[in-house]
């Protein structure tokens, strides 16, 4: 799958389900659906791991794709001194006279 966010939330909820099926056998509804949650959010952070950092790659890369440095002094004074580089270029130096 090429969308790691489906993909992350199909293991997980299909963790869930199986965790929900085979703890009904032995226990009541109620408390198989809370140990199924918390087996699978703990079974989940162990075993999914390289999904979770695949996805906040993602997430930091459209990020700075989006946002810039994320510093918007920073942003800013770069488009100035971009925009002053480019005038410069623009206009030739002058030569002081005596």
């Amino acid at each position: 799958m090429k969308n790691l966010w489906l993909k992350y939330t199909l293991y997980r909820l299909g963790l869930f389900a199986v965790l929900v099926i085979i703890l009904r056998l032995l226990m009541p509804i109620l408390f198989a659906i809370l140990v199924a949650g918390m087996l699978s959010f703990a079974i989940s952070i162990i075993f999914l791991s390289k999904l979770r950092d695949e996805i906040s790659k993602q997430i930091y890369e459209k990020r700075q794709n989006t946002f810039g440095s994320g510093d918007t002094e920073s942003d800013l004074e770069n488009s100035k001194l971009d925009a002053l580089e480019s005038n410069a270029k623009k206009t030739p130096a002058k030569t002081k006279s005596k």
